[in-house]
């Protein structure tokens, strides 16, 4: 009995010199960046197609697909973009988008042209200014731009796969490319009519590594 009593104290000494691990040495939770998409109909429905609503991917990962058919049916699609960064691994980086109709086109094609920033949010899953797509038979299309134009320390690239399902010459620039500082921005051209078939676009970011 004294040999065991004599254990438990030889214990509850050690448990008790036991020091608790600093906070700074503790494991730091990892929280992946996001790539936001918002895409939603502003007429007939199956004009804008894929995945619509709200969608979010986490990094090295792609988003469902969102598709383009505008036609002569009454609307378009509305689309808009934001990067969620809970952990701030993209301080000091810039990504946007850029809505321009075709030269000589019908601007009225493509609603609220210009460039915009992607709101790169700690706090909350944000999305930027939303543009407009509503390419049918009239002249020219819509061309979107996404580009990395600042990067701080840490490597960034957006990569865009964009493809037909249908009649080919209504997706300008199809495959897959990347857009990032030193390969500059990426255009894609939407020109969907009543041709059969439309667009498919996804994207995926990448951060910290080529």
């Amino acid at each position: 009995m004294r040999r065991i009593a004599r254990g438990l104290a030889v214990l509850g000494v050690v448990a008790a010199t036991v020091a608790p691990v600093p906070a700074q040495a503790q494991i730091r939770l990892f929280h992946p960046a996001e790539l936001g998409i918002r895409f939603n109909p502003d007429g007939v429905p199956g004009q804008c197609g894929g995945r619509t609503g709200d969608q979010w991917a986490e990094e090295r990962t792609w988003t469902d697909a969102i598709r383009f058919d505008t036609d002569s049916r009454p609307g378009g699609c509305q689309l808009a973009f934001g990067v969620y960064d809970p952990d701030s691994d993209l301080e000091g980086v810039s990504l946007t988008y850029d809505l321009r109709s075709t030269p000589g086109g019908d601007p009225a094609q493509c609603g609220n042209q210009g460039t915009f920033r992607m709101p790169i949010s700690r706090g909350a899953r944000t999305f930027g200014p939303a543009v407009r797509i509503d390419t049918d038979s009239r002249p020219g299309a819509c061309n979107l731009t996404l580009a990395v134009p600042q990067i701080g320390q840490t490597y960034v690239a957006l990569d865009i796969q964009y493809d037909p399902d249908g009649d080919p010459a209504q997706c300008h620039n199809t495959g897959r490319s990347w857009a990032e500082t030193d390969r500059g921005p990426v255009t894609i051209g939407i020109d969907t009519d009543d041709r059969p078939g439309g667009c498919r676009l996804q994207l995926r970011l990448r951060v910290g590594t080529g």
